[in-house]
């Protein structure tokens, strides 16, 4: 039933996941966001459905130390919030991780009490160490190409430190650093959306024209960008990486 709930405007997109819509509308925009919501309301009293407000949060993303930046006015009864859970990742309005950094350490902490009571019952290194990749290392792998470039030094020594703990407490057999699997993970699926099949090739921009038959890389234009922010979002900073 989803699939006929559009935006307005062609400048505002939506995005739908399950039970989960999000709408984002740019700051040039000719629909604002108010116009959106309302329009959502209008196609759930058509089709019988309750949004529920107490879960739809408005979040307004800026540049860190903009100046003249004054907050737009709330829509309805709908709350504004400096950072928000969506599917799992929390972003906040200056897109800093540091929300997100700590709630997955604390996750992966919670989860090694499972890793002490299976080697306290002698299971052998090597099965420990599947078992702490599949419970911890799988954790932070989870969307780390959307949030791995946002990461500062000081994130990076973090779950680099939480990595060598693991080992040190004989849980892994291996040593793993948080760059190694930001570099895997956004390689793996930037390979992936190079195929024109893949639900996200869409997303990236039009080939290169070049008259060098012997042209290496991925061979798709490279974007301009104007702020540390942009360069290190996942699409852009895999383009000029992997040029």
């Amino acid at each position: 039933m989803k699939s006929d709930l559009h935006v307005v405007s062609r400048t505002n997109e939506i995005i739908k996941f399950a039970d989960d819509t999000t709408i984002l509308v740019p700051k040039n925009t000719d629909v604002g966001l108010d116009v959106e919501f309302r329009h959502v309301r209008k196609w759930a009293d058509i089709n019988r459905l309750t949004l529920n407000t107490a879960e739809t949060k408005e979040i307004v993303f800026r540049r860190p130390k903009v100046k003249y930046f004054h907050m737009p006015p709330t829509i309805d009864s709908i709350e504004q919030v400096d950072c928000c859970k969506l599917l799992g990742v929390f972003f906040q309005s200056s897109l800093k991780m540091d929300s997100h950094v700590q709630y997955i350490l604390s996750q992966c902490a919670q989860r090694m009490y499972i890793l002490k009571l299976l080697r306290s019952q002698g299971m052998p290194i090597v099965q420990l160490s599947t078992v702490a990749y599949s419970v911890i290392i799988a954790r932070i792998l989870y969307a780390l190409p959307a949030w791995g470039g946002f990461i500062t030094s000081e994130h990076k020594h973090r779950i680099n430190a939480f990595f060598k703990r693991i080992i040190s407490y004989g849980y892994m057999d291996r040593n793993i650093t948080v760059d190694d699997l930001i570099s895997k993970s956004a390689h793996d699926l930037f390979n992936k959306m190079c195929i024109p099949s893949q639900c996200l090739h869409h997303l990236l921009p039009d080939h290169r024209v070049s008259a060098n038959l012997l042209l290496c890389g991925h061979g798709f234009q490279l974007p301009t960008h104007s702020t540390v922010l942009h360069r290190n979002s996942f699409i852009t900073r895999s383009l000029f990486l992997y040029v």
